[in-house]
C-alpha cells in the first residue's frame, strides 16, 4: 500500500513543518477564504451541497460521506496580493503637504492537508490542517508630520543639524501581521439521502506589529518613538457542523455553520523608549459562518450554487489592546488601552461553479460575489487582503488510476475603498493635539487585486 500509516505519518508531520515556515509570511485574503482547495477554488470556491473532497472538514464535513473509499488530498493556494496606497494631507503650508504613494505585491503560501477515511456503512472520519486566512501588510517611506506637530529635534529630543532637525517632517514605516492555522476533526454520518456532521476546530494564531519612525530622509532612525508587539502563541477551539440532502437522483441540498472562536492574543509591547516591554491583553473574535448550498449533479456533470453570510459585526467591528502599564502615547496623553476601530461589516456572499467531466479530465469554472466587509471607516493602509469582493475562477482536472491533479486560476477583481476623515488611520496622522486636530486635512485610498494559482492533488486508497 503506498500510503500506510507510517507513511501518513511522517507526511502530516512534514506538511506540519510546512505550514509552520509559511504562516509567518502569510498575506491572506480574508479570515474567510472562498476554497481551501483547487478543485473547488476553479468553481469559485462553490462547494456546499457538491462535496466529495476531504477538504470538506472545512467547508461542510457532511460531504465526507459522498464517498466510500479512504482518501489523502494535499496541495497549495497561492495568491498574489497587489496593492496600491494612497494619502494626502493638505495645508496652507507648503512643508506640511505631502502625498504618498506606494505599491506593494505580496505572494501568500496557503498550504493544505486533509484525509477521509470510512470507518463503516454510516460512519466516516475526516481531518486535516490548513490555514483559512489572515491578514499582513507592510508600509515604509511614507511621509509625515511628527506626531506632536513639533520640529523633529524638539519632538524627538535629537540633534540633528538643519533643515533636517528643524523640519517637521518625518517618515513612518509600519509592519502587522496576523494569521490562523487550524487543524479540524470530523465525523460525518449518513443515514438514507441525509448526511449530518460534526467537527472540532483547533485554531493557532500569532499577532505581530511595529511602527518606526525616520528623519525626512529615511536614513535615520528616531530612537524612543513607535512600537514593537508580538503576541504569545494563541490557541482556541471552535466547531462545525453541516448537512447534506439528497432529494432526488440528481438535486441536493445543504446547510454548514461554523461557530466563531475566541483567540487571547495576549504578549507583550516595547511603547518608544519606555525601559521595559509592557504586558499587553488582547482578543481576536473570529466570526461565526452560514452557509446553504444547492447542487444539481450527474456523473460527469454537477453545477451549485452557495450562498453564505459572514456575522463579522457581532464579533470584530473593534479590536481593542490593554497594556499592563499607560505608557502609549496619543494626542491627548499616555494611556493603557488602544482601540482599533476595524469597522467590519457583515458579509454576504453569493457564489455559482461547476465541473464537466469527459474521459479523464474535468473542466471547471466559478464565480463569486461578497458584499463588502471593509468599508472606508475602517480602512488603513494594511487591510488589502480584507476588502476583495468578487472573484472569478476556471480550472483543470486530471485523472489517472488512483490519483488525481487539479490547477486552478483565480482572479479576484480590483477594488478601491476611500476615506475621508472618519476612520482611526485619519486620527493618528492628523490629530497633533487637542488644540490641533486636521482630520478633514488628511485623505487616503487602498486599491488591491489578486491574481491566484491553486495546486492539489487527492490520492484513493483501501
Amino acid at each position: 500500500m503506498l500510503f500506510g500509516s507510517r507513511a501518513r505519518k511522517k507526511f502530516s508531520l512534514f506538511f506540519l513543518a510546512i505550514i509552520s515556515f509559511l504562516a509567518p509570511k502569510l498575506e491572506a485574503v480574508g479570515l474567510f477564504q472562498p476554497s481551501h482547495n483547487a478543485r473547488y477554488g476553479g468553481m469559485g470556491g462553490v462547494n456546499l451541497a457538491i462535496g466529495g473532497s476531504p477538504m470538506d472538514i472545512g467547508t461542510n464535513p457532511a460531504n465526507l460521506s459522498l464517498k466510500n473509499r479512504k482518501e489523502l488530498e494535499f496541495g497549495i493556494s497561492l495568491p498574489y496580493i497587489r496593492t496600491v496606497y494612497k494619502d494626502k494631507f493638505s495645508d496652507p503650508d507648503p512643508n506640511l503637504s505631502y502625498e504618498n504613494s506606494e505599491s506593494y505585491n505580496v505572494l501568500a503560501p496557503l498550504p493544505y492537508f486533509a484525509i477521509r477515511i470510512p470507518i463503516s456503512e454510516k460512519w466516516t472520519y475526516g481531518g486535516g490542517i490548513y490555514i483559512p486566512g489572515g491578514g499582513n501588510g507592510e508600509v515604509s517611506g511614507l511621509t509625515r508630520i511628527t506626531p506632536n506637530g513639533q520640529s523633529l529635534n524638539d519632538w524627538s529630543g535629537m540633534k540633528l543639524p538643519t533643515p533636517i532637525g528643524d523640519s517637521r517632517r518625518i517618515q513612518e514605516s509600519y509592519s502587522s501581521t496576523f494569521y490562523l492555522v487550524k487543524s479540524t476533526h470530523a465525523l460525518s454520518y449518513k443515514i438514507g439521502g441525509l448526511s449530518i456532521a460534526l467537527g472540532v476546530e483547533g485554531i493557532y494564531s500569532r499577532q505581530i506589529a511595529y511602527q518606526k519612525f525616520y528623519d525626512i530622509t529615511g536614513n535615520i532612525e528616531v530612537p524612543g518613538q513607535g512600537f514593537d508587539y508580538k503576541s504569545k502563541n494563541a490557541y482556541a477551539l471552535g466547531g462545525i457542523f453541516g448537512t447534506t440532502y439528497q432529494i432526488t437522483d440528481t438535486f441536493k441540498i445543504a446547510y454548514s455553520y461554523q461557530t466563531s472562536a475566541k483567540v487571547p492574543l495576549d504578549g507583550s509591547m516595547q511603547v518608544g523608549s519606555y525601559p521595559s516591554r509592557t504586558g499587553v491583553s488582547a482578543t481576536f473574535a473570529v466570526p461565526e459562518r452560514h452557509g446553504l448550498g444547492f447542487s444539481y449533479g450527474t456523473d460527469t456533470f454537477k453545477i451549485g450554487v452557495d450562498a453564505l453570510y459572514y456575522n463579522y459585526a457581532s464579533y470584530t467591528s473593534t479590536y481593542k489592546q490593554t497594556l499592563a502599564a499607560p505608557v502609549f502615547p496619543t494626542a491627548f496623553g499616555q494611556t493603557n488601552v488602544i482601540p482599533q476601530n476595524l469597522s467590519y461589516h457583515d458579509s454576504w456572499a453569493l457564489g455559482i461553479g461547476g465541473e464537466w467531466i469527459v474521459s479523464d479530465w474535468t473542466y471547471r469554472l466559478g464565480a463569486r460575489h461578497n458584499s463588502g466587509v471593509l468599508r472606508s471607516e475602517g480602512t488603513n493602509a494594511l487591510q488589502a487582503g480584507i476588502m476583495v469582493q468578487d472573484l472569478v475562477s476556471g480550472g483543470l482536472g486530471y485523472s489517472t488510476g488512483k490519483w488525481k491533479f487539479d490547477f486552478t486560476l483565480l482572479y479576484y477583481l480590483p477594488v478601491r475603498v476611500y476615506n475621508g476623515g472618519s476612520a482611526d488611520w485619519n486620527f493618528n496622522h492628523a490629530v497633533f493635539s487637542k488644540d490641533d486636530i486636521r482630520v478633514a486635512e488628511f485623505k487616503h485610498s487602498l486599491r488591491s487585486d489578486i491574481p491566484a494559482i491553486l495546486l492539489g492533488a487527492s490520492y484513493s486508497f483501501d
